[in-house]
């Protein structure tokens, strides 16, 4: 990928979450419940519910993240380890997901606006974020856990599928 430049997020040690942009201010972190809310999810993925739908909740480990946009659409992507961007980039985008069984799969309904990934903990009207497009309607998102045959690379992949 030379010459492509991809954005990074990082949390303060908390989850990251996933929503609609257009309720992000309503996102508290800290402030009220909304980050104890967040550390409950102990899997890959997890759902807080809101009044106006799920917000997608990065459990585990609070990992380095983007979203990339493979063939198949949008993805988050979560470094576990690589000796470089462009080695772990480049498993994300070429890894054959059809023939890796996911580790975990939810169904969110998306919304036709854009998303804001960001950190649980901070308040969704000033936090640092990430904004990116997913399908909409009612979405399996599909984790898989990528490493290579080296292992010299680990990530894990969130893909928004039918």
């Amino acid at each position: 990928m030379p010459g492509a430049r991809t954005d990074w997020i990082e949390s303060a040690g908390g989850p990251l979450v996933v929503m609609p942009r257009s309720v992000r201010a309503d996102w508290n972190g800290i402030a009220g419940d909304d980050y104890q809310e967040a550390c409950r999810v102990d899997d890959y993925l997890g759902l807080v519910a809101r009044a106006w739908g799920d917000v997608l909740v990065l459990g585990d480990e609070p990992l380095r993240t983007a979203v990339v946009h493979r063939p198949d659409g949008p993805a988050i992507v979560r470094w576990m380890y690589a000796p470089s961007e462009e080695r772990l980039l480049d498993a994300a985008l070429n890894s054959d997901l059809d023939q890796l069984p996911p580790v975990e799969m939810l169904s969110i309904r998306v919304l036709a606006e854009p998303y804001v990934l960001f950190d649980s903990g901070a308040s969704g009207a000033t936090a640092n974020r990430l904004e990116f497009i997913p399908p909409t309607g009612t979405r399996t998102v599909r984790t898989y856990v990528i490493k290579d045959e080296e292992n010299e690379v680990g990530l894990i992949l969130h893909r928004f599928g039918v």
